[in-house]
């Protein structure tokens, strides 16, 4: 009986070191030569700046800031997933809306000054129409920043905009 339990003992400390040894193997960081070399100087590779913004954008961007900056910080591109945090008991379905959400980028935010949590959001809309996935995925970002209780604002592209005007859109119109 005695040898019984020290037997399954031993089994449950073998499964556990392999499981460590495993998880140790995986989470190493990569050999220096199995990554290659990247060598711009060589001519092999072209490694250039690439602009945050179409001209479009950065126009709507600039009466943005012109409009937010004595108010409220003004970010750009930032990923969705450093303005919302999430937590749910199902870890499952966490991590599923995590995926889901993980691409979205917001093309502007608008955080408090002190706190440094976004008060806004601004998603440019471009003329063409989005696939379907993204449309749903949109819809879900929608529920989770209200639901964070940060303001979600759509800016058309294509139509012109004064600072008065995203002044006004934004809220921080001074009241007379």
């Amino acid at each position: 009986m005695a040898q019984n339990g020290l037997s399954l003992i031993l089994l449950a400390g073998l499964v556990f070191g392999v499981i460590f040894l495993l998880q140790w193997i995986w989470r190493r960081p990569l050999p220096a030569d199995s990554v290659p070399a990247l060598r711009p100087e060589s001519g092999e590779s072209v490694v250039t700046p690439r602009p945050l913004m179409s001209p479009e954008e950065a126009t709507l961007f600039n009466l943005i800031k012109l409009a937010a900056q004595d108010h409220l910080l003004v970010l750009a591109k930032m990923p969705i997933l450093s303005v919302l945090s999430l937590g749910d008991k199902d870890e499952e379905a966490r991590k599923a809306v995590m995926r889901t959400i993980q691409p979205v980028r917001c093309d502007v935010v608008l955080a408090h000054p002190g706190t440094l949590k976004a008060m806004t959001v601004i998603t440019f809309q471009k003329s063409s129409p989005g696939a379907a996935g993204r449309e749903d995925r949109d819809r879900l970002v929608d529920t989770l920043l209200i639901a964070a209780g940060i303001q979600h604002i759509t800016l058309q592209l294509n139509q012109p905009y004064s600072v008065d005007q995203l002044t006004e859109l934004l809220g921080l119109a001074e009241e007379e």
